[in-house]
């Protein structure tokens, strides 16, 4: 998306929260409403090619390592081959 409609769709956002944040109602007029389609057909063409990572099966697993690091079940290496060797890998 070019810059000057990247510009739109942020002050169209800016606008939005301020109405949000007084109750009212915002009117999307019809050429605002082209640049938000193609702003959002982008963004979430953008989007499928990360789809993996807001699987359940990822998302648990990403709630699992923040559990482990919180509760300090991690260990830090000094170089590469610590990590290696630690691992038990060949080399």
């Amino acid at each position: 998306m070019e810059r000057p409609q990247r510009d739109k769709v942020h002050g169209f956002e800016r606008q939005a929260r301020l109405a949000s944040l007084k109750g009212e109602t915002l009117e999307v007029q019809p050429d605002m409403a082209g640049v938000l389609a193609d702003y959002l057909r982008e963004s979430l063409a953008v989007a499928e090619d990360q789809a993996w990572y807001w699987t359940e099966q990822w998302q648990a697993g990403e709630r699992e390592s923040e559990a482990d690091l919180a509760a300090g079940r991690f260990q830090v290496f000094e170089s590469m081959e610590d990590l290696i060797q630690d691992l038990a890998w060949p080399e």
